[in-house]
């Protein structure tokens, strides 16, 4: 039983971490201005579908609506964006 298991684990981690990068670059503008909120700091890279939540107020856009799911669901990747471009400690 554990011998069948283990190359489906194997592979279902594979496809997640394969495919995580992919839905991270859909989801985000990677070479954009990053994204900043009065309550939450900085975000991450500004996302594709942002529409009227994101204000651009200089080399940076502002955050302007509540709903701030899209960056939690990415948290890793926004972190690692941030991290890249100079934008957080961590």
């Amino acid at each position: 039983m554990k011998a069948k298991f283990l190359p489906v684990a194997a592979f279902a981690l594979a496809v997640t971490l394969f495919f995580y990068p992919i839905r991270f670059a859909i989801a985000f503008e990677l070479l954009g201005s990053p994204v900043r909120s009065s309550e939450d700091g900085w975000l991450g890279p500004t996302p594709r579908d942002a529409g009227a939540c994101v204000v651009d107020i200089g080399k940076i856009n502002a955050w302007e609506c509540e709903d701030t799911s899209l960056f939690f669901r990415h948290q890793h990747g926004c972190e690692l964006w941030l991290w890249f471009f100079g934008y957080s400690d961590g």
